[in-house]
């Protein structure tokens, strides 16, 4: 069973990207457990409450996927939420206020969920708006009271929870995504998720196939809102039924325990960390720094997906990594030209650097992209890259069998050994 693969599926006769419904259906987990689960992290207790934005252009659909997870949310009636126009003033206020939970419970947490199908009209013009909103999104630093001070009044709120799912477009974007908002933080702590193509063409003039029943799919997440506690730690220092991980701290060699999802984890961990240091990859958002937790989140509600249960799969954690690695181009889509992560030329120099530093001066493609992963939005912005270089003479590309072999000239290597070290040509 996987609640979120049943979610999907029964929209896939619909022209909105099957991607929207994915995420949405995500934020709707999110939004229904707030912080009544969390993961252990040993110095803090990680929270799963996400930040999602649908981002593509106007007409493709966003605003379906939205209503679906704002309907859920409320058949589950266990959290308030926020849509439609509001101001940050606003949004702090409902936050602030007590409300009676059907039974006559009083709930005095600032828990809630922003949902809105244009972001910029759900948050009115507010150059502090991202910058609290960054703030709230840190529950595991938030615990107690916040409090904001603005012009007007004050707001006093207690352990403010926030998943928030929005939608927009480049137009609609340009004003309210200020270089504050890329490289203050905001981005960095939302998955933005781009799509540029509708998923089938549907004019909705004959009834679907398969019927959509939210009331059905909302029973399932009213399971899943009765959990309360910690997920199961992924690693210790005590063997309990888990995988054993060698793994050095620089510092002295200890041997600790896994489970199953943490030696994924664990191994992704130290590879991205490598990928980051060698390469020197560029990212002014701060997305990279905080990937790490961002695919723990992920992780957690994947999991939640499959079982009512606290626990981190390993499919679930391989899943998280997964799509949250092909979130990092969507920053750079959304970023285009303000300073986002990475670039073309930082890509081009690593991959010139690569078949000069190897022997025979050639690589496959499959290598050559699961090392540069980070620095390509899709397969086919890295094809278009390579194929300028087989038209410059510089980079050759071959098919030899069911692969693709790029190799450098015999030519080339000389000149640009003799460049680098600073030889006339």
């Amino acid at each position: 069973m996987n609640w979120l693969s049943d979610f999907v599926s029964i929209h896939k006769e619909l022209e909105t990207p099957t991607s929207f419904y994915y995420w949405s259906a995500i934020a709707s987990i999110s939004a229904v457990v707030k912080d009544q689960v969390w993961l252990p992290r040993f110095i803090y207790n990680l929270y799963p409450n996400v930040y999602i934005m649908l981002h593509a252009e106007s007409g493709l659909k966003k605003g379906p996927p939205v209503s679906a997870a704002r309907q859920l949310v409320t058949k589950v009636n266990n959290t308030r939420i926020i849509s439609g126009r509001s101001s940050i003033q606003g949004i702090l206020k409902d936050l602030g206020t007590a409300y009676t939970q059907p039974g006559g419970k009083v709930q005095t947490k600032s828990v809630a969920f922003i949902c809105s199908s244009e972001l910029s009209s759900s948050i009115v013009d507010d150059k502090v708006a991202t910058k609290i909103l960054t703030d709230l999104y840190d529950r595991q630093y938030n615990v107690g009271e916040w409090k904001s001070l603005l012009k007007m009044e004050s707001f006093n709120l207690k352990d403010p929870t926030i998943t928030m799912l929005t939608a927009t477009n480049e137009a609609m974007s340009e004003d309210f995504f200020t270089r504050s908002a890329i490289q203050g933080g905001y981005f960095a702590r939302t998955f933005i998720i781009y799509a540029d193509k509708r998923n089938r063409g549907n004019s909705l003039l004959v009834p679907l196939e398969t019927e959509i029943n939210y009331s059905s799919a909302a029973d399932y997440l009213k399971e899943v809102a009765k959990l309360n506690g910690p997920f199961q730690a992924l690693g210790s220092r005590y063997k309990d039924d888990t995988f054993l991980y060698p793994y050095d701290d620089h510092t002295t060699t200890q041997t600790f325990f896994f489970t199953e999802a943490g030696i994924i984890y664990q191994k992704w961990y130290d590879s991205f960390l490598n990928i980051i240091d060698t390469q020197e990859t560029k990212d002014e958002t701060g997305t990279l720094n905080r990937f790490g937790d961002s695919v723990l989140k992920v992780a957690m509600l994947l999991s939640l997906a499959r079982s009512p249960e606290l626990v981190i799969y390993g499919e679930a954690m391989q899943e998280a990594i997964t799509m949250c690695e092909k979130l990092l181009g969507n920053v750079r889509k959304a970023t285009q030209g303000k300073n986002g992560i990475s670039n073309t030329a930082l890509l081009k120099s690593l991959i010139i650097n690569e078949l000069l530093q190897r022997e025979t001066h050639n690589i496959t493609r499959v290598v050559m992209m699961k090392k540069f992963w980070m620095h390509y939005s899709t397969p086919e912005e890295f094809d278009t890259l390579m194929q300028s270089f087989d038209a410059s003479g510089m980079i050759k590309t071959a098919s030899i069998g069911n692969n693709i072999l790029y190799t450098m000239p015999t030519n080339q290597v000389e000149e640009l050994q003799r460049f680098y070290a600073g030889k006339p040509r």
